[in-house]
This record gives structure tokens, sequence and C-alpha cells, in this order.
């Protein structure tokens, strides 16, 4: 699955394009669906990868390529598919905006907690990060699409088409992007609360008990504690951050956060770990993006709000990053599972979630101390597939079979306001895993590392493409766990957009992982360098001591002129390829000087 990220995409872009192109026949899905964050989901199934892989575009006729174009052929031909996705893209946001031109992000895989209490009569159109955060990601694409087609369209009622989805897309992210500000929360507590002993059990091996080592942690979290106090909205939860005595969290909660100030909003101010980590993956596409810091793409109070975004981005997955590997033996997140709420293993792969987004925006592997090495994540994620049952062998009645259905349920606190407290539905196990497992395998030069990574990817991705329905107008998409788990897990398998999303994201990665460039080995760079160095003066002796210049010879050194000239060039970027080159130089001096030596001696 991982080995061939274009054509599983294109094999799920076939199906897809046929649904779209379907979505009036009368035994159609709804659409829109009533569902904004599962038709968003749909969406950005197409235009994510159009945004972020090479090749993959279709806005512009001209230069799509044949296999995306017999894959999306059902939307219409080279022209036709960019008007179809237009049109498509226009009914979504006219959905999903209310009639003052408001954004509306309700849906979701809501559940209520207590099986006794019976959903509220009147469904409360609750608005969650996730919607916000994914309204982002599909906001960008398709931004970035409308430019695109607009610099190769010239017929005026297409262009002033275009400028309402631009309107309308600019729109949604915008109000996703308040959303999210509005969302994050800082929340204080006293080490001998309820909250305290949980988070210091998670931490430290002797848990609350060790005043040592919770005024070590204290000291740690200082600079993040201050970051938090300079921010101009974080819930009401900034009072008593000024006492360094106290601990505290930050993060993301389920929604906007509901404040004395913000009465008429509906979550409690308490971070959330799914939601932190939903928030995180939307934002970071605000700045990964190849599309998103081009000139015209983000309006000016966008750019403002994407500073701000950054900032909450910066503080959770340092405060998270700091827990999961605090002291100087083995990391808390290898104390699997992470400790508070149910303890399920998804807690831990949040968390490790975090710590990957932490690594990855440090950059460099190698510039980091060492107790950041990658030894103990490499370590966890195997762990977790095993633990999943996903690279073990389940057995009948086995709990672990859970994660991947019914999966995980994560409260939201503040919903029983309005009726039965509510909660979030999550199934995305393996796919996530997944997906952290090829960013942990793009992050490290051990060979070993990368192989164990690369070999888990490729057992997960096998787990991941049997999960695919076989039948029925959605066969080729997701999910169907009953396949993989036969016997364990009851049919019928559902259609699920998350689900779908999930993988869309995971081949991406995949993808990602296969184009860019590895970052030089200083190693490699310095073998380089010396290697050049030295065939750079064998070079110069053959030309100085060659008594009878021959029409061969002087073919042969102008020959090891090139390739020690590509040799140079290949130095900064691939210094495994300049190593290589110079290797060849310096054998084809070595067979000039063999000769002229032997002529000698004759």
């Amino acid at each position: 699955m991982t080995n061939l990220p274009r054509r599983r995409l294109l094999d799920l872009w076939k199906v897809l394009a046929a649904r779209m192109a379907g979505r009036c026949a009368p035994d159609a899905d709804a659409w829109p669906s009533h569902d904004s964050l599962r038709d968003a989901e749909q969406l950005v199934c197409l235009l994510y990868p159009a945004m972020r892989m090479p090749g993959l575009g279709f806005a512009d006729p001209d230069t799509t390529g044949p296999d995306v174009l017999a894959a999306l052929a059902p939307l219409g031909d080279h022209k036709g598919i960019p008007h179809t996705v237009t049109e498509v893209c226009a009914e979504y946001f006219t959905a999903y905006t209310d009639k003052e031109g408001r954004p509306l992000f309700s849906g979701g895989p809501l559940r209520v907690l207590d099986p006794a209490d019976a959903p509220p009569p009147t469904r409360h159109a609750w608005e969650t990060v996730e919607s916000f955060s994914i309204a982002v990601t599909l906001s960008l694409s398709v931004l970035a699409f409308v430019r695109e087609r607009e610099s190769r369209v010239r017929a005026e009622a297409t262009l002033e088409r275009l400028a309402v989805l631009r309107g309308a897309a600019s729109t949604r992210l915008t109000h996703a992007m308040n959303a999210l500000c509005e969302s994050f929360v800082a929340d204080v507590f006293s080490p001998d609360s309820a909250k305290g002993r949980t988070l210091l059990t998670a931490v430290l091996p002797d848990g609350p008990r060790d005043q040592r080592r919770l005024r070590e942690l204290l000291a740690q979290l200082q600079p993040i504690r201050g970051g938090l106090g300079g921010l101009s909205t974080a819930g009401d939860g900034l009072r008593g951050l000024d006492d360094e005595s106290m601990l505290f969290s930050c993060g993301w909660s389920w929604g906007r956060v509901r404040t004395p100030s913000r009465p008429d909003h509906d979550a409690d101010p308490e971070p959330s770990l799914h939601f932190t980590v939903a928030a995180m993956d939307g934002i970071v596409d605000l700045f990964s993006s190849r599309q998103t810091l081009l000139p015209g793409l983000l309006n000016r109070e966008q750019l403002a709000l994407a500073q701000q975004l950054l900032l909450r981005w910066e503080l959770a997955q340092r405060y998270w990053s700091a827990l999961a590997r605090f002291g100087d033996a083995a990391w808390p997140l290898q104390d699997i599972p992470w400790r508070g709420g149910d303890d399920s293993d998804y807690r831990t792969l949040h968390v490790a979630s975090i710590v990957i987004h932490n690594l990855m925006r440090q950059g460099d592997p190698d510039e980091l101390p060492p107790q950041h090495e990658l030894a103990p994540l490499v370590a966890v994620l195997a762990e977790l597939a095993g633990r999943a049952r996903i690279t073990r062998r389940a057995l009948p009645g086995d709990p672990a079979v859970a994660l991947h259905h019914p999966g995980m349920v994560t409260p939201l606190p503040g919903t029983d306001r309005h009726g039965p407290e509510l909660g979030w539905a999550v199934t995305d196990f393996a796919p996530v895993l997944l997906k952290r497992t090829l960013q942990v395998a793009a992050l490290t030069r051990n060979v070993e590392h990368r192989d164990a990574m690369l070999s888990l990817a490729g057992k997960l991705g096998d787990h991941v493409w049997g999960r695919r329905l076989d039948a029925g107008p959605s066969a080729g998409l997701w999910d169907a766990p009953a396949r993989v788990y036969p016997g364990l897990i009851a049919p019928p398998a559902e259609m699920s957009w998350r689900m779908t999303e999930r993988v869309v994201e995971v081949l991406v990665v995949a993808a990602a992982g296969i184009s860019a460039d590895l970052a030089p080995s200083r190693r490699l760079a310095e073998l380089a360098a010396d290697m050049i160095r030295e065939a750079d003066h064998l070079f110069a002796h053959e030309m100085l001591t060659r008594a009878t210049p021959t029409a061969a010879t002087d073919a042969e050194l102008h020959l090891v002129a090139a390739v020690l000239g590509r040799s140079r060039d290949q130095a900064p970027r691939r210094p495994g390829v300049a190593v290589a080159l110079a290797a060849e130089a310096l054998r084809r001096l070595d067979e000039l000087s063999a000769a002229r030596e032997q002529a000698g001696r004759g």
C-alpha cells in the first residue's frame, strides 16, 4: 500500500468519482448529507492529494495526467473535471452556510454516553474542533484549486463562479481558524487534586510522592507556563497560572470553550488529547503546504490568525512532549497505556502523535540531544501495533479488537447542559498508527530504526488495505474491519468517509516520504569531500605526468573530469551519489596510472 501511493490513490479516486458523478441519482446517498464533517471528508479525499502530491492536479486541463483523467473520467473529460469539482464544492459551501452567511460546522460521529439515555428529541447543532480542523484543510485545498484554475480560464461566467467559490472557501477558513483559537484552553490545578495525581502518575515513577522530581517537572514546564500567560485567549483557566506551584495542562477542547466571558459556547474548559491532535493536524497544513504561503492564498486577517494558531500549536506540542519525554531514563510514554481517563491505547497513540509533531518541527534529528533519539518512539509504535492485534493474532473475546470496532468514545464535557452527555466515536487507530510510523521512518537516519518502521508500515498497510469494502457502490473504500478480524467482528460493514479520509492522509504522507529529498548526512558529506579531494589530486598528477598524450587517454581524462564535476554538484544534496561518482573517477584514474606504470616497465 505505502510503496505505490499514487496508484492506490487513483484506485480510490475511481470509486469516489463515480459516487460524485451519481450524486443526484435516485438511489444515491444524499448530497449534501446534512453532516458537514462527513461531506468535508469526502471532498478532502479528492482535493487534498491534488494540492499535496506532485502530478495529481486537475485544475489545469492542459497538464492533467492521463492516469488522473482515467481515474476521474466519471466527472468528465479534461475540461469537464474541473467544472464538476467546482460545482460540487459550491454545493457544499452553500449547504453549510446559514442565511446570515455564517459557515456551519455541525455533524460527526456523536454517541450518547449512557446507553440508558435516549437521544434528545431535537438534535443540538454541535460544532467540534475536528470539524474546524478539516475545514482548514478543505478550504486551503479549494483555494489552491481555484487559484490554479483562475489562471487558466478566460470565460467571464467561469471566473465569476470561481470568485464566488473563492469567497466562500475564504470565509469558511476564517471562521474555522477563529473557532480553533476559541477552542484552545489552559487548565490549572493543584498537584494534590485528582487531575494532578493523574498527571503525576503518568509522568513520575513514584507519582505524587516524588517531590524532588515534581519540582524538576515544574521547572521544565516553566517556559510553557510563561507562553500561555501571554495568550490573549485561552479560556478563564489562565487564572492561577502565575502560581508556580500549580500544575496545568493545555490543548484543545472538543469545541469552542464556554467561559464567563463566552457563555454562549458549549465545551467545558478541559483539554482533550483526541481533539488536540485533530487540531494540530489541521493547523500544520497552514505551514507545511507549498501552496499556503504563496502570495494571495491567505488574506491579512488569516495570516494573523495563522500566527496565533502557530503559537498555540507550539505550546501544546511542547507541553505534551515535555511530559512524554520527562526524565533521564525511560520515557513516560513507554509505560503503556498513558494514564488518564479510560487508559485506552488511543491515549498513548495521541501523545506519541504530538511527540512526532514536536520532532518534525525541530527538524534535523542529528541535532537533537541524546535523550531525544527516536528509539523510544520506534519501540512505542511497534508495541502499539502488537497490543492492537495488528501484528499479533487476535483471539475470540480479545478486548483489543474493540480499538477498531466499535472503537473508543471520547466524552464531550458540557453537552449534558442540552440533554444527555454525548461522546465522539473514534475508530481510526490503524491508519493513524500507520501515518505516524511513516513519519518516524522519514525522520530517522538510523538504518535499523528506518528498516523497523518501514517493516511495520508494511504490516500496518496490509491491515488497513485489507479493510476495504468488497461489494456494493462503495467497494474499494472503507471500512470493513470484519475482513481482517473474521469471526471477531460481526458484519455488515459500513461505508466510512472518516476512515477513507484517514487512508488518503496515509497515502499523501507515503508519497511525501518517497518524493522528498533526504537530508544529507554529514558523515557521507565528509567522505565525499575527502574522495573528491583525492580524485582531484590524482587527476592533476595524471595531467602532469603523462608523457605522450593519445586520443584514448584524452577521451578518458575528459570523461573523468565530467564525472568529478558531477560529483561536486551532487555533494551538497546527495553526498552518497557524490561518493559513488568519486569512486568511479578514482577507479578510472587508477586504471590510467596502472597502464602507464605497465608501459614504463615494458
